[in-house]
């Protein structure tokens, strides 16, 4: 299995599940919204607006983070305290042995390929709609090219169009169709919109069909098919995402009703009676055809829709209205994106299966240093050993040291690439055997340039940091192995603390981890 794929994969999935929730989410508080101002039926700003933000916080999951902290100097304890304590710590001979590999546990299994058959269900399910919205568009292809062109002198002879409007008509170069078919009168296509009338129109009066056409025309001055074509191709790419199509399905009807009332603004009421009974003639139409009404009704239904065409004055929304709905909008997409569920940055106590299994090479025990050296050439630990969390509730095995993506990676020691491949929990990782039963672990690494076997000096360089395996941001974690078991890297690193962010610090102090003598 590739690495890459994996990664792509893992992230994919955990994006997937966030944007459901999100969606979810501003779902239920616009419907509650709509519920006590219904003026949100009939703008489209705050459906376009969710729908948007869906796409943003499903985007900005894949945005890299790191951790951001001040850099803290704070004095070294004396250097003489320490050479009794690395007596005390470190054996004069001891037998080399190999770390434990990781092992394999049937929900390891299940984690390493759970998100690669999600993202096959999604490719699956993306290529089945689109199948479908292709085989639509060339049938109202098919239709379009059935239906009659209407021209110049038959247009101005239509008692259908006010000059006004056929004025807009050859401004906008708009091509102007009818049909036989019971069809409702709509606006076809995005960047080059065209009108298609039904016949069926013509009994009906001039101003009920004059303001048929002006709710078409309306849909075109708003840039309707625009927005709906940009809703449309969101919930083709969120196909699994219920409540993201319900979102768009909303923002169809709010567009409807949007342009009812711009068209009946300023109408008598026998004017309002008229536009609502040409629309049930419509629908009786489609009715005895066995056409289906669509979904422009949406939650009000005929009867609501028709109430509303009535109405003196429709509720609308006031531009305090739609500055609040958008910073609303605004800090949901802010807080989803801060929320976006993501994997620990650490590995666990018991880590994934590796792709191949790691092959240790002992190395002949060898005098080594007191110390290491740091595995970059300009370190910050943003994280330290022995720290309780949510993710680590045993506490963290190792040091985190802030790193950006492709931040060259050196080796502490001297010693023999003892395993190096990838882990679905360490992603691309590096162990260098240092002998006397020592050993290094860097994890979460971007790019590994060393091989097994290979016998490498103290700041050799073993590869470049990254974010693989269950890593939240671009970040190098640092284990140190005795005899089997990870201990305090701040046993062999010097003057640790003095690297060490003040966040990092107060942590662990708080949760009364005990410390070790510090070089």
């Amino acid at each position: 299995m590739s690495a890459q794929w994996w990664l792509v994969a893992l992230h994919f999935g955990a994006a997937s599940a966030g944007s459901v929730m999100f969606a979810a989410i501003l779902l239920a508080g616009l419907r509650r919204a709509r519920a006590r101002c219904p003026a949100l039926l009939a703008h489209r700003s705050p459906w376009l607006g969710a729908q948007a933000a869906v796409v943003l916080v499903f985007a900005l999951s894949f945005v890299p983070r790191s951790e951001i902290a001040p850099t803290v100097t704070l004095p070294a304890p004396a250097v003489a305290d320490a050479a009794p304590a690395a007596a005390e710590r470190i054996p004069a001979t001891t037998p080399t042995a190999a770390p434990p590999a990781p092992r394999v546990e049937p929900t390891d299994v299940l984690f390493q390929w759970l998100p690669l058959a999600w993202l096959g269900v999604y490719l699956t399910g993306l290529g089945w709609h689109a199948a479908r919205r292709v085989r639509s568009t060339l049938r109202w292809r098919l239709l379009l090219r059935q239906a009659r062109v209407v021209g110049d002198a038959e247009l101005r002879a239509c008692p259908a169009m006010t000059p006004g409007q056929r004025a807009y008509i050859a401004a906008s170069m708009l091509t102007v169709r009818t049909t036989d078919l019971p069809l409702s009168p709509m606006l076809h296509g995005v960047l080059r919109p065209g009108l298609l009338l039904p016949a069926h129109m013509a009994a009906l009066d001039s101003g009920q069909q004059q303001m048929i056409v002006e709710h078409e025309l309306t849909h075109c001055r708003r840039a309707d098919p625009l927005w709906l074509a940009l809703s449309g191709c969101a919930s083709l790419l969120f196909w699994f995402n219920r409540p993201c199509r319900m979102l768009g399905e909303a923002l169809r009807e709010a567009v409807e009703l949007g342009c009812d009332d711009a068209v009946l603004a300023g109408r008598s009421a026998s004017e309002r009676q008229g536009y609502a009974a040409a629309l049930l003639a419509q629908l009786r139409l489609q009715a005895q055809a066995a056409i289906p009404a669509g979904a422009a009704f949406g939650s009000l239904g005929v009867a609501g829709r028709v109430q509303r065409m009535r109405a003196a004055q429709p509720a609308r929304l006031s531009w305090r209205g739609r500055l609040l709905a958008g910073a609303t909008l605004g800090g949901l997409a802010f807080a989803g994106a801060a929320l976006q569920p993501a994997f620990s940055s650490q590995a666990a106590t018991v880590p994934a299966p590796s792709m191949a299994a790691p092959v240790a090479v002992p190395v002949a025990a060898q005098p080594m240093p007191d110390v290491w050296r740091y595995p970059l050439a300009q370190a910050r630990v943003t994280s330290l050993y022995g720290v309780r969390s949510p993710s680590r509730p045993k506490g963290h095995k190792g040091i985190d040291f802030a790193a950006r993506r492709g931040t060259p990676v050196v080796a502490v020691a001297a010693g023999s690439v003892a395993q190096a491949g990838f882990d679905a929990a360490w992603g691309q990782y590096v162990r260098v055997d240092h002998g006397g039963g020592r050993s290094s672990l860097l994890i979460h690494l971007d790019r590994i340039d060393v091989a097994t076997g290979q016998q490498v000096a103290a700041g050799d360089p073993l590869g470049a940091s990254g974010a693989s395996g269950k890593a939240t941001g671009p970040h190098l974690h640092l284990e140190y192995w005795q005899d089997g078991q990870r201990l305090d890297p701040a046993l062999v690193l010097p003057d640790l603390l003095a690297h060490a962010t003040a966040r990092s610090i107060a942590q662990r102090a708080a949760q009364g981890y005990p410390t070790p003598p510090y070089r």
